[in-house]
Parts: structure tokens; C-alpha cells; sequence
């Protein structure tokens, strides 16, 4: 046998498989159709059965609901009506309570305002009480005012001639120093002049050795006072006032004083 017949022989092995296995499905799948269709009749047929008693099972829940609707909408409009006093009873008792809180809150106003009003009394006949015996007390102490107010009087009328005695003294003194003062020509001012009020300010500008201080003749400064200079609490130098005006005077640094550069805000006094 050549190549050819055994190929040949091998593929009608192969179709003889096939067809056989085909046949078994076939034979598998062979059933009797008339059989079922005869139990689907009867599963029908029983299923039919059960839909009608079911449709009869539903009517009649159908009617006892559409009773129990009826019987439900009855206690519904029943107990709506009920409700409905019910509320018309709350509301007349509600306005009653509201009435009657009202006229408890005015009678409560009424009866607090009263007890004030019978405090203030008892306050006000204390108050009359105390100042009835503060009055009594302030006679008897202007009684004993006037008593010492006579004595002082006596007092300031010894006291008031012996003053005149010393204006007196006083006018005749003060004639015979102004007369020594004009005989010398001195004002009356002079031998105060060059002390210098307690005063304190600021040095607004420096220049060369002179500096601009925010004190002036409004503060008492004037020409030939002395300027203590402070930095914090630092002794820098001194200063003479040269120029006073209003609110601000010039004075030239002293340099035998000087301990460093004077500057601007450094703080200057006559305290010191």
C-alpha cells in the first residue's frame, strides 16, 4: 500500500467516528413531543385553576377592602370632627389662659409697684427720720459754730489790728528799701532775675556750639539762665541762654562742660 491508501484509509476511519458520534447525538436528542405536550396541558390546565381561584380570592379581598375603605373613611370624618372641637376647645382655652396669664401679669405689675412704692415710703420716712435728727444735730453745731465763729471774730479783729500795725511796719520798710534801690538804681526784679525757673525741654537744633531749646520767655526762660543737658540719664554739658523768645530760646554750649556731642532730642533742664 502506497502513501495515497493509507491517508485514504485514515480519513474514512476519521468519517466513520464522526457519523457515529452523530448518530448517538441524534439518538440522544430523539424524545417524545407528543407526550410533553400532553403534561403541558395538564400544568396548564392546573395553573388556570389556580388564577381563577386566585382572581375569585382577589374579588372578595377586593370588596372587604372597599368595605374596610368605607368603614375607615366613616371613623376618619368622625375623628376629623373630633378633631376639629377638639382644636376649637384648645384654641378657646389657649385665648382663656392667655387672658388670664395677662390680667395675673398686670395684677403681679400692680402688686410689685405697690410694694416699691411702699419701699420708696419707708425709704423716704427713714430718710426724714435722719435728716430730722441731722438737722438737730447741724442746730446744735451752728449753735456752737456761732459760739466759735464769735470767738474767731474777736480773734480776727485782735488779729486784724495787729496786722495793721505790721502794713504799717511793712509800708515804712518797704519805702526805705525802694529808696536805697533807686539811690542804686536797681529794679525790682534784679536780684532774681539770673535764677532760673524749674523748667525742662528738648534741643531742637544744633549748630556749631549753639543750640535751639523748645523753652522760651512763656516758660520763664531768660537771657544768662543756665541750661543743664541730659542724654537719658547722662550729664552731656551746659549752656547759656544768649536769646529768649516766646516759645523758644538759643543758648551757646559751655565746651568746659562738655562730655559728649550734644544732639538733637537730647533732653535740657534747670531742675538740676
Amino acid at each position: 500500500m502506497n502513501l495515497i491508501g493509507k491517508i485514504l484509509t485514515l480519513l474514512i476511519f476519521f468519517l466513520s467516528i464522526c457519523f457515529l458520534m452523530i448518530a448517538v447525538m441524534v439518538g440522544a436528542a430523539n424524545q417524545n413531543w407528543k407526550q410533553q405536550a400532553l403534561d403541558n396541558k395538564k400544568d396548564a390546565d392546573r395553573n388556570q385553576a389556580l388564577i381563577d381561584a386566585a382572581r375569585v380570592r382577589s374579588g372578595e379581598m377586593e370588596k372587604t377592602l372597599n368595605a374596610e375603605r368605607v368603614a375607615r373613611s366613616l371613623q376618619l370624618s368622625q375623628l376629623e370632627s373630633q378633631l376639629s372641637q377638639a382644636r376649637q376647645t384648645r384654641d378657646t382655652s389657649v385665648k382663656e389662659l392667655a387672658n388670664e396669664q395677662i390680667k395675673a401679669q398686670q395684677l403681679l405689675e400692680t402688686t410689685s409697684n405697690n410694694e416699691k412704692r411702699l419701699t420708696e415710703l419707708d425709704d423716704e420716712v427713714k430718710g426724714l427720720k435722719a435728716d430730722n435728727k441731722k438737722l438737730v444735730d447741724d442746730i446744735a453745731t451752728q449753735r456752737q459754730s456761732v459760739v466759735n465763729l464769735t470767738n474767731q471774730l474777736y480773734q480776727a479783729k485782735a488779729a486784724e489790728e495787729n496786722l495793721k500795725t505790721m502794713n504799717q511796719d511793712l509800708s515804712q520798710s518797704l519805702a526805705q528799701k525802694q529808696k536805697v534801690m533807686k539811690a542804686h538804681g536797681l529794679k525790682d526784679n534784679a536780684l532774681v532775675d539770673h535764677i532760673p525757673p524749674r523748667v525742662d525741654g528738648r534741643v531742637a537744633r544744633v549748630k556749631d556750639d549753639y543750640i535751639a531749646v523748645s523753652l522760651g520767655t512763656d516758660d520763664g526762660i531768660r537771657e544768662g539762665h543756665t541750661l543743664d543737658i541730659y542724654r537719658n540719664d547722662r550729664f552731656i554739658g551746659k549752656a547759656t541762654v544768649t536769646k529768649a523768645d516766646y516759645n523758644m530760646s538759643a543758648a551757646r554750649i559751655d565746651r568746659n562742660f562738655l562730655q559728649a556731642p550734644v544732639a538733637e532730642g537730647d533732653y535740657v533742664t534747670t531742675k538740676f
